[in-house]
């Protein structure tokens, strides 16, 4: 009974967990976000739906645990982390079934077992990499903002405005997602949330380690009494170099990631190209 209650969690669940990772994952190029607050919605109302699903103790201890819902945090998503273990659950009873699917109809030849394998491997490790991807491109993406808006900020304090008031003003048209990060912050301290516990929070919900030093200058300089417009002049200038040399690596790494789809799909082509008519002639004893 209890074999077939989870097959069913899986089948009935398999699709909502698909529209659920598909959907979460939709971004407009640009730094704007499209839609957050309707797939915000749509995520809310197939919560219940999640929680709902029944999950074996070894999967949900393994896909549902502390660092799973620190990841989940990092990545934007406000789940817990047995909702996203259920949500992986349903993937991988799609995943099985769409196997077994492609395997009976290529009548379970070598090219149908591939193809069922490659599925039941994206079912089982795609959400995990999924996550992981979501997680680095934010950190990249504030990484990336961050110099810009140190910037302005520190314009603001060089023309005598105040830490909040030039964080306001700077918050108000900055884009991208540490812009809707620093209008959180703004929203947290106008409710009355103490400055430090309201940065240290927005540095919490992302990997960025660029993030967690302005945090650390800022309260630094509250507690020495030092300038903080100088602090984040050097810190902005070490940002730029850190970025520059983030960059000269990326350009460095991608003579040698261009090899594999020249070995494995140009080399084969040309492989067949040239070699395929003498070889023929050679067995063909002409």
């Amino acid at each position: 009974m209890n074999l077939l209650l989870i097959m069913a969690s899986l089948l009935a669940g398999a699709a909502i967990g698909l529209v659920v990772v598909a959907g979460s994952g939709l971004v407009v190029r640009g730094g704007q976000r499209s839609e957050a607050s309707k797939r915000g919605r749509m995520a809310e109302g197939l919560r219940p739906v999640l929680r709902l699903i029944a999950l074996p103790h070894g999967i949900e201890q393994r896909w549902g645990t502390g660092e799973v819902q620190q990841k989940l945090r990092y990545a934007g998503l406000d789940w817990e982390g047995r909702e996203f273990a259920a949500a992986r659950w349903a993937l991988l009873g799609l995943g099985i079934l769409l196997a077994v699917v492609l395997a009976r109809i290529r009548g379970w030849d070598l090219l149908g077992e591939f193809l069922a394998f490659m599925v039941l491997i994206s079912a089982i490790d795609g959400p995990g990499i999924w996550l992981q991807w979501r997680s680095e491109r934010r950190r990249m993406e504030i990484d990336i903002a961050l110099p810009d808006f140190l910037d302005r900020l520190a314009l603001g304090l060089d023309a005598g405005l105040g830490f909040e008031v030039a964080l306001r003003r700077t918050a108000h048209d900055f884009r991208g997602l540490l812009g809707e990060n620093l209008r959180r912050l703004v929203r947290q301290l106008d409710r009355g949330h103490p400055r430090g516990e309201a940065l240290r929070d927005m540095a919490d919900q992302t990997p960025s380690d660029d993030l967690h030093a302005f945090v650390a200058a800022v309260q630094q300089s509250d507690r020495l009494g030092t300038s903080l417009a100088h602090s984040l002049r050097v810190q902005t200038a070490l940002l730029r170099a850190r970025r520059r040399r983030r960059a000269q690596e990326a350009s460095r790494r991608l003579p040698i990631l261009i090899v594999f789809p020249l070995v494995f799909f140009f080399l084969p082509a040309l492989l067949i190209i040239y070699l395929a008519p003498p070889l023929l002639h050679l067995f063909l004893g002409r």
